[in-house]
């Protein structure tokens, strides 16, 4: 399947990001500006995940739709996660600390 090889890859991707983040820690005008590079990479990346799992989901029935959604949270549970942080309010979650 298409869409699994493309979430394991994105999957990856996400991983590094998080690796990114986790490397540029300091109080430095360039670890700060490094970091806002890696968190606005990491928003992006989300943005473009959400949108690839809405267009799996189109056309398909509620089944389906409920079926597809449960595998992609326990196969790819780092996307999930950050994904349901990425949906909250910006006062809710501090993503600093990343």
């Amino acid at each position: 399947m298409e869409w699994k090889a493309r979430m394991e890859s994105d999957e990856a991707e996400l991983r590094a990001l998080i690796d990114d983040l986790g490397r540029h820690q300091g109080s430095g005008l360039r670890a700060r500006i490094e970091r806002e590079y890696a968190l606005r990479s990491l928003s992006r990346k989300l943005e473009e995940m959400r949108s690839f799992v809405e267009d799996c989901l189109c056309g398909r029935n509620s089944y389906e739709q409920s079926l597809l959604e449960y595998k992609m949270r326990i196969e790819y549970p780092l996307y999930s996660h950050l994904d349901s942080l990425s949906a909250l309010p910006r006062e809710f979650v501090d993503w600093s600390c990343a």
